[in-house]
Parts: C-alpha cells; sequence; structure tokens
C-alpha cells in the first residue's frame, strides 16, 4: 500500500501536512507530504527560537505559516483534581510569539486533551469536559459541554467529518469510558454516547472509518452506523492483553494496515521525567495484533528492565516497516523490522531518555527524538518523594524554570532510522522532558515542545 493511498484513508482532516497529533490518527508520527530535515555530515542543530509557554500540550499546523498552540493553565492539585481552563495561540512560525489568541475557554478536570484542523477550514478543541470549534483567526464558532464531567484525551476524525472523542479517569484507570460522536458542524451529538466495558486511559486511533480504543485489558475497534445514529462495538475483535499482576494499561494505538501496536506499563508517578517513575515491577512490553483479527496478540520486552513505563504510543516507518518503541522509565530507545507476524531486533540505545510523541521521516530515514539530561540525585525515590510538593509550587515560577536548567535539560536528537545512530542534536532550555506533541517545521527545522517550552530548532 502506498504512502498516498494510506493517506487518503485518515479522515476528514485539512489537507496539508500535520494538521493533527503524530500526523495523523493512525499515529504513525509521518508528516505526509513534507520532506525531512535531510541532515548531512558537518551540519548541526541551532535553537532559532525558544519561548517559556508553561502549560502547553500540543502544536499544529493549518496551511504553510500557519502554527498553533494548544495551552492551559496548569492545575495546582495534580490531575483530574482541579478545573482549568484552556486557549489557543497562533505563533509566528519564526519567533513564536503569538500573533492572535483566544480568551480562555472552559475546559475542567484537567488532563492533556487535543487541537486539529479540520476538512472545513476550522480548528477543533476538545480539552477536559468541552469541545469547541474555532475559525483559523481563533474566533470562536461553537462549543459544547460533553457528556461526561471528566477530561477527554483528544479526539479523531472520521472519513465523514465526525468528531469521536472518549473520556479518560487518568491516571487512575477505574472508571469505564465513554465514547461520544460530534457533528463537526455544530457540536452537536451525533449518536447517543457509549459507555465502555472498562476504563481506556489511551488515546484514540482511526483508520478513517473505525476507530480503535486500547482499554485497561482489551482493545476494542467501534462502528459508526450512520442510519442507526448508533456507535458499536466489534463484537469480532477485542485482542486481550491483560495485564497480569506486574503490569498496567497501555497507552496510544498505531494502526500500520496489518498490525494495531502499542506499548503497556502505562502508570506511573511522573514529575519532570519519566526516569524512575514506573509504578509496577514489570518491562514495559511492545504489543502487536493483527488487525484481521487472525492470530492470538503477542509482545516483546522493550528494555527488559523492571519498572518501566511509558505514556505515548511507538513510531511506525511505513516504508521499510519498522517500529520504534521506549522504556522511558529506564531511558532506553530500541527499533525492530516487521517480518510478516515477527519482530527482528534493529538496534537499541541505552540511556536514551526519551518520552515523547516521535516525527518519522521516511524520505531521509529521520527519526526525531528527545534525550532529557538530569542528575541521578535528584531522581532518588526519597529525594523525589521529598521535593514533589516544593517542586510543583516552584515550577509555577519563570525565575524557578530557568534555574532549574542548572539540574536539567532537554535535548533534540535526529536519529537515523536504520542504525539507530545519532545524525544531529541539540541542547533545548526546557526544564522539563518532552512528554507530548511537537510538530515538523515548514523548512528544514522542527517544532520541539514540553510542558514548559516551546522551541524552533533549524539546521545549519
Amino acid at each position: 500500500m502506498s504512502l498516498d493511498s494510506v493517506a487518503s484513508l485518515t479522515g476528514a482532516y485539512w489537507p496539508q501536512p500535520w494538521t493533527c497529533e503524530d500526523g495523523g490518527p493512525r499515529r504513525w508520527g509521518v508528516p505526509f507530504g513534507q520532506a525531512g530535515l535531510g541532515v548531512q555530515p558537518g551540519e548541526r542543530l541551532e535553537v532559532a527560537a525558544a519561548r517559556d509557554t508553561f502549560g502547553t500540550t500540543a502544536l499544529v499546523r493549518r496551511d504553510p505559516g500557519q502554527l498553533y498552540a494548544l495551552r492551559h493553565d496548569v492545575p495546582l492539585d495534580g490531575p483530574q483534581a482541579s478545573h482549568v481552563d484552556h486557549w489557543v495561540e497562533r505563533l509566528d512560525p519564526e519567533t513564536l510569539e503569538p500573533i492572535v489568541c483566544t480568551q480562555h475557554l472552559p475546559g475542567g478536570p484537567f488532563w492533556p486533551g487535543g487541537i486539529a484542523a479540520h476538512a472545513n477550514g476550522d480548528l477543533h478543541v476538545v480539552f477536559g469536559s468541552w469541545a469547541h470549534r474555532l475559525t483559523p483567526d481563533l474566533d470562536l464558532v461553537a462549543a459544547r459541554e460533553l457528556p461526561v464531567p471528566r477530561p477527554h484525551n483528544s479526539f479523531v476524525v472520521l472519513a465523514g467529518g465526525e468528531l469521536v472523542t472518549k473520556d479518560c479517569h487518568a491516571p487512575f484507570g477505574i472508571i469505564p469510558s465513554t465514547v461520544s460522536v460530534l457533528d463537526p458542524e455544530t457540536l452537536e451529538p451525533a449518536c447517543e454516547p457509549l459507555r465502555l466495558p472498562e476504563p481506556s486511559i489511551a488515546r484514540l486511533a482511526s483508520d478513517g472509518e473505525s476507530v480503535t480504543v486500547v482499554g485497561t485489558t482489551t482493545v476494542y475497534r467501534l462502528w459508526l452506523d450512520r442510519a442507526s445514529r448508533c456507535l458499536e462495538i466489534d463484537a469480532a475483535w477485542q485482542p486481550r492483553y491483560g495485564p497480569a499482576p506486574g503490569r498496567s494499561f497501555g497507552w496510544d494505538p498505531v494502526l500500520t494496515g496489518e498490525h494495531v501496536l502499542w506499548m503497556d506499563q502505562g502508570r506511573n508517578h511522573v514529575d519532570r521525567t519519566m526516569r524512575g517513575s514506573g509504578d509496577e515491577p514489570d518491562p514495559v512490553r511492545l504489543w502487536w495484533a493483527r488487525e484481521d483479527g487472525a492470530g492470538e496478540p503477542r509482545s516483546v520486552e522493550i528494555s527488559g528492565l523492571p519498572f518501566g513505563t511509558e505514556s505515548n504510543p511507538p513510531a511506525w516507518d511505513p516504508e521499510r516497516g519498522i517500529v520504534v518503541a521506549y522504556d522511558a522509565g529506564n531511558a532506553v530507545l530500541r527499533a525492530w523490522r516487521f517480518d510478516g507476524d515477527d519482530l527482528v531486533d534493529l538496534w537499541r540505545r541505552d540511556g536514551f531518555a526519551h518520552a515523547g510523541h516521535v516525527i518519522v521521516h521516511p524520505d531521509t530515514r529521520e527519526l526525531i527524538v528527545q534525550d532529557f539530561h538530569d542528575r541521578a540525585f535528584m531522581r532518588r525515590p526519597f529525594v523525589r518523594r521529598t521535593l514533589r510538593a516544593p517542586l510543583a509550587r516552584l515550577s509555577q515560577s519563570e525565575r524557578a524554570r530557568r534555574a532549574s536548567l542548572r539540574t536539567g535539560h532537554d535535548e533534540l536528537v535526529v536519529v537515523d532510522l536504520d542504525t539507530g545512530e545519532d545524525k544531529a542534536r541539540v541542547a533545548v532550555p526546557s526544564p522539563c522532558q518532552a512528554f507530548l506533541f511537537p510538530a515538523p517545521g515548514f523548512a528544514r527545522d522542527v517544532y520541539y515542545q514540553s510542558l514548559t517550552t516551546i522551541a524552533r530548532v533549524v539546521v545549519q
């Protein structure tokens, strides 16, 4: 299947690269229709602009030069403990300064939401228990409070244009999730909400027609029957992955066309970094199940180290069938190649502290990741427990965030997709590890994003 034919199956998004998180709802991390950085020997990376933006979830694009940031207030008492507002900024693509921004919009209990440019030309945002529709100039068109008063972790867009979203009882995973389908014009319900059999912490994935949900024990596929205005669970396809004692729930799925990929061990006690934050004693595993339902789901340990954890999807290279996964708790980045339904080991990087979403450039064989550096002393369990509350308060001060760069910073790294070797890297002035959604730039550049920082990194 060609990249063009695959791209045509990914829903009613604005027809430009990277108009939603992960470059599309299949979550490959590939910016379709855009060339890679093409870093050559003797070239280097440079931070051309950086901005302190405490409370940022995602960067997405629309037309060339149109870059948007989804931002939010910072909860004072942890996830789901307090209500926060959110807003959207359109950024200057070179300086990253805001050109225009919305008013503060209602959100609700906190968990990172999502933003995308729809085929109708407008932007949609789902954050907390609200959905909003905005023009490209960020005027408010429509708003809708969602039926469940819990945070909704983003959404996918079907080929018919409908928005599909769900709540998540994160990070606890106790209350079953409810899936809602919204009309993209009015944000009115397009069908009755569907309560899943179990909780789902993971974000959704879609091939444009069906929606894939990773629950806490089982993976589900949903179909929208537009004639009957009903959302249905596919009873014939429900891969079960556990978890067994010592393992916890899975995160965001990736749809390759043949397999669904996901990673487990999602429960952790993350603060500024995911290193050493795993809550369950087993190693984190990469899972895969055939999309046609043949066979049983299979898995492989990513690092083999105890207390592994992660909170995002693996990455997928459709050109050579390479999957890249990571153990963020133990700082291991690893790649395999699919041979039928089997994995062939390619490379492994130990001591590589990546935790966020990935950008894949199949044309230039480049993988854009992050590598956090800090002092091991700060990750000792007693020190971490003792400092968690005071550091959470101090982190709300821009001066304190700048000062904390002495104890830790992130790096953006371009890695050779086939060998795992560095092509280039640069230190980014972020005192927090990147967990969420970066974006490719409009030329030979890339936009780094963490909870505290947005940066534009260019090839020189």
